[in-house]
């Protein structure tokens, strides 16, 4: 626990990660499991690092792996979680989320599969407001197609 403690989030999750190989409990006073305990943890810290504009990774998507995969959460985490994997794919450099500055169908494809799931599991994930301007954006890309429109700055974004 330490090392995330200091920041270290690479030691703390390998040295976290082999705890719960190894069947280790948290230390006594703490009453939470170890995945728990990291999904919170490293939740924390990629909001602070995304809202600054700052990547996320490899931290995020180690732990997202393993929330998804692994780990039995409860379901407001793990929304948690698929939530901001898709706000994650919406982000612009300086940390706004902005679906209407995507030319990318793909990745706001993704991100809207990402929010959709989120809201499978937790009916207050509160999603529905950027699923619709993710909607919007595609059914605005899809127009620009049509009408031969679409360039190449539009597919880089």
């Amino acid at each position: 626990m330490w090392a995330f403690d200091v920041g270290d989030l690479a030691r703390g999750l390998e040295l976290s990660f082999k705890a719960i190989e190894l069947g280790q409990p948290m230390a006594g006073a703490i009453k939470r499991k170890w995945p728990g305990f990291i999904a919170d943890t490293v939740f924390d810290w990629a909001e602070a690092q995304a809202e600054h504009g700052h990547s996320i990774e490899p931290y995020f998507g180690t732990v997202f792996k393993r929330v998804i995969n692994d780990w039995k959460l409860p379901e407001p985490v793990t929304a948690k979680f698929y939530k901001f994997a898709g706000l994650a794919l919406l982000r612009a450099a300086n940390g706004d989320i902005t679906p209407s500055h995507i030319g990318d169908v793909e990745r706001l494809t993704q991100a809207d599969r990402l929010l959709e799931k989120a809201a499978s599991l937790h009916k207050h994930a509160q999603v529905k407001t950027v699923r619709n301007k993710i909607a919007m954006r595609l059914r605005a890309l899809e127009d620009f197609a049509s009408q031969g429109i679409v360039d190449d700055s539009l597919k880089s974004n």
